[in-house]
C-alpha cells in the first residue's frame, strides 16, 4: 500500500510540476542522458527519442516511469536505484515563488496549472583547470576556463516555454603549432593545370586537455587582456581573456506533445545510437540557430527535421592568414621556392551557409531504424531542402546548384535488461560503387558498430563499446564559386564554427572506444574509458591526403586517386585511459558540484617503407618533426549554484 502512494505522490508531484518549463530543453551535457540510457538497456523505460535534447516534461516523465517499474518490478524493489532517480527527478522540480538561494534562483509565476505563466531568472559559475604533463616538456601546457551564466526561463502558456541565456567566459587555453597542411589547389582557378596557387591551413593542438575533449564556450570574439581595445577577431584563447554568448529556446507543443516545434540555438545530437556517438549531428559540434520540429504520427513512428544558420570559423589558424595561396617560382640555380601571394579573393572562402537535416525514426520494442539526410549550402531560401519528403539529392539535380549533400541511417536491436547493438552509416559521397570501392578516394563515408550492455553490479552501471571509421575527405566538399547568387570562392565542408558537425574525429581516422559507467549512489557518478586512436598526420612533411574537414579533391584526375588506411604515409596513433568522476554536495544543501578527469595518453607514428599500398609495410616511426607524446592530464572543476 504504502508503495503505490509513494508512486502516486511522485506522480502527482511530476503533474503540478510538469508546468515549469515543461518544453524547455535539458543541455545535452546534463547527465541526466546517461541515467536515461543506462535505465532503457535494463528496460525500465520505454525506447528513447533519437533527437536530443529533451524537454523538462519528456525527461521527468521517462524518470516517474521508471521508478514506477522499479516498483512493479517482481524483483526486490532496489531502493538505491529509486533514490538515484529521485535525485535526477527533484533536480527539475521547480522553485518556490520568490528567492531561492539554493539554486541562487527567483521566480515568480500564476499557480495556474491550465494556464501557466511564469518567470524565472538564475545564475550559475562553472570554472576548471586542465594541464598535461608530459615526458617531453614541449608539450606541456595549462588551460583554465571561467564560465558565469544567467538565465531567463519561463511559461507563456501551456503549449510554449522559453529560456535565454547569456554568458561570460574567461579563459587562457594556449594551442601548439605542429605545422602547415596541403589542403589543395584552388578549384575553379585557371591555372589549375599546374602547381600554383595552392592552399594551406595552420595545424595547432591543444595539450591541456585530453584529444577531442575540450570545446570552446565563447561566441564570436575574444578579447586577450593585454589589449582589450583590439577587434576581437584573434579568436582563440591562446592568451588570458575573455568572450561572450548567448544561447536560446522557444518552444511550442501542441495535440498533446505529438507535435514539437521549437526556434533555438542550442546544441543538439540527432541520430545517435549512444550517448555522443552521431555520425550526422553530434554533441560535440558547436551550437547554430535553426528552427527544428518532430511530428510523432504513431507510437512507433515519427519525423524530425531541421534548418538553420552555420556560423563563421573565428579561428586565426583557419580563416585569417592561414588562407593562403603559394606560387610555385623557380629560381636560377634550378631550386624551387613557394612564395606566398598577397591576400585577395581566398578572404571570402567562408561565406556564411545553411544546414537542413530531415530523420525519419521507426521504433519497435526490439527494433530501431532510422534514416534521413543532410545539406550544406550558401545562404539562399531554398525551400525544397527544408520539405522532409523530398529526397534533396533528386532536389539538387532538379533545380542544378553543387551543395554538400549526405544520407545516414541507424540501426538498432535491443534486448530488455541485457542490452542493445547497432550499426550506424553515414554517406557523404559513393562514386563506382561496385569498383574498388574499398580504395577509390571517392568513396567517401563513414561507419560504426557498437554495444551496450547492462552490468548488474551497482545500481546503474553499464559496459559499452564501439569501433568508428571516418573514411579519408569525409565531411569535405570542394569548395565552389559557380553558384549564380555568388561571385566569391565558397567552402562547404561540414563544419561549424570551425568544428566538425558529425563525428568528432577528423577525415582519415578509426577509434577502438570502450567504456564503463556507474550511477553507484544519489548525486555521484564514476567513468572509466580507454581510446585507440589512429589518424592520418595532417601537418608537415609525412601528411596524408584527405586527413583534414578542410581537404579537397584535386580539381584533375579525382577518379584514379586510391586510398590505403594506415599503409600510404605518416599515421599518429594515440593511447587514450581516462577515468572521471563528479559528486553533488545539494543533498547536503549545499549548491556546489566537483568533477574531475584524470588522464593518460601514449601518442606515437607510424611510417611505411616504399609506395603507397596494400602492402606496404608499416612501422615505427619518429624524427624531429614527429616524436612520441607520453604524459598524464588533469582536469578539476568546480560549479556553483545554477548547472
Amino acid at each position: 500500500m504504502m508503495k503505490k502512494v509513494f508512486i502516486l505522490m511522485l506522480l502527482f508531484l511530476s503533474f503540478f510540476n510538469v508546468y515549469s518549463q515543461n518544453h524547455i530543453t535539458v543541455d545535452i551535457t546534463d547527465d541526466v542522458y546517461t541515467i536515461l540510457d543506462m535505465a532503457e538497456v535494463q528496460g525500465l523505460c520505454s525506447k528513447l527519442a533519437n533527437s536530443k535534447p529533451y524537454t523538462e516534461k519528456y525527461i521527468k516523465e521517462k524518470l516517474v516511469e521508471i521508478i514506477d517499474n522499479l516498483e512493479k518490478s517482481n524483483k526486490e524493489v532496489d531502493h538505491n536505484k529509486i533514490n538515484v532517480i529521485k535525485a535526477y527527478l527533484n533536480k527539475f522540480n521547480a522553485p518556490k515563488n520568490g528567492f531561492d538561494l539554493l539554486n541562487f534562483t527567483y521566480r515568480i509565476d500564476n499557480n495556474k496549472p491550465q494556464k501557466p505563466i511564469s518567470f524565472e531568472v538564475n545564475a550559475g559559475i562553472s570554472s576548471l583547470f586542465s594541464g598535461g604533463k608530459y615526458t617531453n616538456s614541449n608539450y606541456n601546457s595549462f588551460g583554465f576556463e571561467e564560465v558565469n551564466n544567467l538565465n531567463f526561463v519561463g511559461d507563456l502558456s501551456k503549449y510554449f516555454s522559453y529560456r535565454v541565456t547569456g554568458f561570460l567566459d574567461i579563459s587562457k587555453v594556449p594551442l601548439q603549432t605542429l605545422g602547415e597542411y596541403d589542403i589543395g589547389q584552388w578549384w575553379y582557378d585557371q591555372d589549375r593545370g599546374n602547381e600554383q596557387l595552392r592552399r594551406y591551413i595552420i595545424k595547432k593542438q591543444n595539450n591541456s586537455f585530453l584529444p577531442f575533449s575540450y570545446k570552446k564556450v565563447w561566441d564570436g570574439s575574444f578579447y586577450f587582456l593585454s589589449d582589450v581595445s583590439a577587434s576581437g577577431l584573434e579568436g582563440w584563447s591562446s592568451e588570458l581573456g575573455f568572450g561572450f554568448g548567448m544561447l536560446t529556446d522557444l518552444r511550442f507543443s501542441f495535440f498533446d506533445d505529438h507535435v514539437n516545434f521549437g526556434i533555438a540555438r542550442i546544441n543538439r545530437e540527432w541520430g545517435a545510437m549512444d550517448n555522443g556517438s552521431s555520425l550526422v549531428l553530434n554533441k560535440q559540434a558547436r551550437p547554430f540557430a535553426a528552427i527544428d520540429y518532430t511530428i510523432k504520427l504513431f507510437d512507433f513512428l515519427s519525423i524530425s527535421g531541421l534548418t538553420g544558420f552555420l556560423e563563421y570559423p573565428n579561428r586565426s589558424d583557419i580563416n585569417n592568414n592561414a588562407w593562403y595561396a603559394y606560387e610555385k617560382v623557380e629560381k636560377s640555380d634550378g631550386s624551387v621556392e613557394y612564395v606566398r601571394l598577397k591576400k585577395g579573393s581566398e578572404d571570402s572562402f567562408f561565406f556564411q551557409n545553411l544546414f537542413a537535416l530531415a530523420m525519419v525514426d521507426v521504433d519497435f520494442k526490439y527494433l530501431h531504424f532510422d534514416f534521413g539526410s543532410t545539406c550544406i549550402f550558401p545562404k539562399r531560401f531554398e525551400f525544397g531542402y527544408m520539405i522532409p519528403t523530398i529526397d534533396r539529392v533528386v532536389y539538387q539535380n532538379n533545380v542544378g546548384d553543387y551543395d554538400n549533400l549526405s544520407l545516414f541511417a541507424n540501426l538498432k536491436f535491443r534486448i530488455p535488461n541485457v542490452g542493445y547493438v547497432w550499426g550506424s552509416l553515414y554517406l557523404d559521397e559513393i562514386n563506382a560503387f561496385f569498383t574498388n570501392f574499398i580504395e577509390k578516394t571517392r568513396a567517401m563515408f563513414a561507419y560504426q558498430v557498437g554495444s551496450k550492455v547492462n552490468i548488474p553490479l551497482w545500481s546503474f552501471t553499464t559496459l559499452s563499446f564501439r569501433y568508428t571509421k571516418v573514411e579519408p575527405y569525409c565531411y569535405t566538399h570542394h569548395g565552389i564559386n559557380y553558384v549564380p547568387y555568388y561571385q566569391q570562392y565558397i567552402a562547404e565542408n561540414y563544419s561549424n564554427n570551425g568544428e566538425n558537425l558529425g563525428y568528432y574525429l577528423p577525415p582519415n581516422s578509426d577509434e577502438f572506444l570502450i567504456k564503463v559507467d556507474t550511477r553507484p549512489i544519489p548525486f555521484a557518478t564514476f567513468g572509466l574509458q580507454y581510446q585507440l586512436i589512429r589518424h592520418g598526420v595532417d601537418w608537415g612533411k609525412g601528411s596524408v591526403v584527405g586527413s583534414n574537414i578542410y581537404s579537397e579533391l584535386p580539381p584533375i584526375e579525382r577518379s584514379g586517386m586510391r586510398k590505403y588506411f594506415l599503409h600510404d604515409g605518416v599515421y599518429e596513433w594515440m593511447s587514450i585511459i581516462g577515468i572521471n568522476a563528479s559528486y553533488d554536495f545539494k543533498n547536503f544543501k549545499v549548491p556546489v558540484k566537483v568533477f574531475t578527469n584524470i588522464g593518460y595518453i601514449y601518442q606515437w607514428f607510424t611510417n611505411i617503407d616504399g609506395e603507397p599500398g596494400k602492402s606496404a609495410a608499416y612501422h615505427y616511426y619518429s624524427d624531429d618533426e614527429y616524436y612520441d607524446k607520453n604524459g598524464f592530464v588533469i582536469t578539476v572543476g568546480i560549479e556553483l549554484f545554477n548547472y
